[in-house]
């Protein structure tokens, strides 16, 4: 009779255990799986996240890119301007003060001729 008992007694621990074990086993899975999928979804996030930055790069150098001649062509234009200005306001120059633009011109040149000459100062 106590044999029983303790074979009743230890069949029934085994029992339970195998009934934690399956059960322990089960939510492992469960928790694996779970955190599988969360693992999945946060690089397709990120994989999301980083196709949409590139495009908006992408997007954006080639609008810079569209927008490069037509900034060009108005460099071009304010330098032509500033240009016609600087020769006009010369030319203005020449035409009133004819004796100071010699005079500054030959200063200017002996300044130049000095400096291109290499003489140590």
């Amino acid at each position: 009779m106590a044999t029983d008992n303790f074979d009743t007694t230890v069949s029934d621990m085994t029992e339970t255990a195998e009934n934690a074990a399956e059960t322990a086993k089960g939510k492992l899975d469960k928790l694996t799986h779970d955190l599988k999928d969360q693992a999945e979804k946060a690089v397709g996030k990120a994989r999301d996240a980083a196709k949409d930055a590139y495009d908006k790069a992408a997007t954006r150098a080639k609008d810079l890119a569209d927008q490069a001649p037509e900034q060009l062509r108005a460099a071009r234009e304010r330098a032509a301007k500033v240009a016609e200005e600087g020769t006009a306001k010369v030319r203005q120059t020449v035409q009133e003060q004819p004796l100071a633009t010699l005079g500054a011109g030959i200063a200017l040149g002996f300044v130049v001729g000095w400096l291109l000459s290499g003489r140590k100062r």
